[in-house]
């Protein structure tokens, strides 16, 4: 017996360092997953939407990064949010945002299933509850593997919609060279959805994306960008109508608000290329209010440096009607929601 517990300790060392080493490898190095999970799928719904469609996009920042939050990786300190009371409070108040926003789309961004961001409410759950009636669809962009329960992280996009779409798709995205916490990678992607038009044989193309953030210079979000218009234009080339939204991490405006920010805090920042744009490409977003706050502090209006990088690229096919930001104060989350009409016209010649 006494041999059998001395061969145990001897053994179990050597067992927990390659649980450890086999954990930080496959985190590292697994290849990314191409799932899209439909989370919510109500009977009879419309298969076809109008010419003219709503979308709204928002990133809700996993309900962690209200007004009190600042995040280590943006120069602040904090790694979670302030306490498990700010996240049900920030939740509270996205969820009724989104009940009063008017669209037949929702592109949302860093949506997380109940992890340690959020202590472990449960986000994703509360967001497709609180829109009945919609097909949702989750790609997640940070996927832990082989962690416990309470160290598990499920964090991504979030599609819903008011039609069933007749097709839905992942575009896979170049991924920064660096890891989460030293770990896990973080696999970029598109969740595009495609409609059926109403007396079109074409189709509306939507597209949620959110590109890198942190990367030196914008070198990979160039690279993304790149990918996304080339996978953009095919699909217009089709005579298809194309709706790009969401978090861009890119200055779709060069428009300064007040701000008391140092400049060594905007390491982030990139400018959209706006020559990158394919010929009658339009970028939809609203010039009055700021759509993203930096983190390197919790939120004080005037002191932190804000910037629109949250929006939409359409095609040449597409008429932008209307684009609004919903001011909401940075008070919950970190980003604004930002709400556009589209209609459809003729399909352009490509010559």
């Amino acid at each position: 017996m006494e041999d059998t517990s001395i061969l145990f300790w001897a053994i179990f060392p050597g067992l927990i360092l390659a649980y450890i080493w086999l954990v930080v490898w496959m985190n590292r190095n697994r290849p990314p997953g191409d799932k899209i999970s439909a989370l919510n799928h109500p009977a009879n719904l419309p298969t076809k939407l109008g010419a003219t469609i709503h979308i709204a996009t928002w990133n809700i920042g996993y309900a962690g990064l209200g007004r009190l939050s600042d995040f280590v990786t943006d120069g602040g300190k904090s790694r979670f949010p302030p306490s498990s009371e700010a996240v049900a409070e920030n939740l509270d108040a996205i969820v009724e945002t989104l009940a009063e926003t008017q669209a037949d789309i929702f592109l949302l961004q860093e949506v997380s299933d109940k992890s340690p961001l959020s202590y472990w409410h449960p986000v994703r759950a509360r967001i497709v509850e609180s829109l009945p009636g919609r097909i949702a669809f989750f790609r997640s962009d940070i996927s832990s593997w082989g962690l416990p329960w309470p160290l598990r992280i499920v964090h991504g996009t979030l599609t819903l919609s008011n039609a069933a779409p007749t097709s839905k798709q992942m575009v896979k995205l170049l991924a920064e060279p660096t890891f989460l916490g030293g770990i896990i990678k973080r696999n970029y992607g598109l969740l595009v959805t495609r409609f059926a038009i109403e007396g079109s044989r074409n189709h509306w193309v939507v597209v949620n994306l959110h590109l890198a953030a942190f990367d030196p210079e914008g070198a990979t979000r160039h690279k993304q960008l790149e990918a996304v218009l080339d996978f953009a234009k095919t699909e217009y080339e089709k005579g298809n109508y194309v709706v790009l939204g969401g978090d861009w991490n890119l200055r779709l405006l060069k428009k300064e608000f007040p701000h008391t920010t140092d400049l060594e805090q905007l390491f982030w920042l990139v400018d959209l290329p706006e020559e990158k744009l394919p010929p009658g490409w339009k970028t939809a977003c609203d010039k009055t209010l700021p759509t993203v706050r930096t983190n390197y502090q919790p939120y004080v209006k005037g002191e932190n440096y804000t910037a629109i990088i949250d929006g939409f690229i359409v095609s040449p096919n597409v008429t932008i009607n209307s684009v609004a930001t919903t001011d909401t104060g940075f008070e919950h989350t970190d980003h604004m929601p930002v709400s556009a009409s589209f209609s459809t016209k003729p399909h352009q010649s490509l010559k």
